[in-house]
């Protein structure tokens, strides 16, 4: 299901072209031509998303309805933000009562896991791996409440306390992540953007933090876009530019950078809320 926000839009099974007509962009498995986007994800559906009003969906023959779901949320929910002029990022949202911030990052680098470590400190969720942000009627940037279910994989969620009987918990096909979901924990507001936390790794013991500045912090923006090549050919660049400009005129971006094969998200999650309390 989509988020509440995007509750005026429709989704509806029925026949994906496999191509489409005067395409401006592509990429690996997508096309793009104006108000509309293509994904083709072999073995699972076809995904036309138009003009940030409706998105199409052909599953393929014996596709698995969880898999077509789970798509579903990634890249046409992405593609269907970018048609509306809200940006998206690849990251983790969690708040207090000071605002939001984004855990981003490439797939693996532990933004999943630090949201549930900052759910365990009192945090509220808004967003898992897609996190949009817009912004308010007074121009400040906000991050809209996305999902609201968190995806571990066993060993993450038994080290950080969570066990199935302590929270709702299924299995998901994604290679055998769990689904927690802890209704209390999950905020349908949204929360005014108070800082980006890009989260890496690296062959140190120690955790590093890295403060961004002056231009840097705009032009990485769309580098922690949810695909990036999808946001630019699908975002406005005028408005792109105007929100982009307003984030990193508020939201301090720090590079969070932790060593690799060590468990160090509790240190990380302290970290956090030692500057947000």
């Amino acid at each position: 299901m989509p988020p509440d926000f995007l509750n005026d839009i429709s989704i509806k099974t029925l026949s994906v072209p496999p191509i489409l007509n005067g395409v401006t962009a592509r990429g690996v498995l997508w096309q793009a031509s104006p108000g509309r986007f293509l994904l083709d994800v072999p073995d699972v559906a076809r995904y036309l998303v138009e003009d940030g009003n409706l998105i199409a969906i052909e599953p393929m023959p014996q596709a698995d309805e969880t898999e077509v779901d789970r798509f579903l949320r990634m890249t046409p929910l992405a593609a269907l933000l970018f048609q509306r002029g809200i940006m998206a990022f690849h990251a983790a949202a969690a708040a207090n009562e000071g605002g939001a911030v984004l855990l981003a990052g490439d797939s693996g680098s532990g933004k999943s896991t630090l949201l549930a470590a900052l759910l365990k400190r009192g945090w509220a969720m808004l967003a898992d791996d897609l996190a949009p942000v817009d912004l308010d009627d007074e121009g400040n940037p906000v991050v809209l409440p996305a999902c609201r279910e968190v995806m571990l994989w066993p060993d993450a969620m038994e080290k950080l306390g969570y066990m199935p009987s302590f929270a709702e918990a299924s299995f998901d096909n994604d290679g055998g992540r769990l689904a927690l979901t802890l209704p209390s924990r999950y905020s349908s507001a949204p929360h005014p953007l108070r800082a980006i936390y890009w989260l890496s790794v690296h062959h140190k013991n120690e955790i590093e933090i890295k403060e961004l500045a002056g231009a840097e912090r705009f032009r990485v923006l769309g580098t922690l876009s949810y695909n990036s090549h999808i946001a630019d050919a699908l975002l406005d660049r005028t408005a792109y530019f105007r929100k982009a400009a307003a984030i990193s005129h508020v939201a301090p971006i720090r590079r969070l950078i932790r060593p690799r094969g060590r468990w160090s998200v509790e240190e990380l999650a302290d970290r956090v809320v030692g500057e947000w309390q």
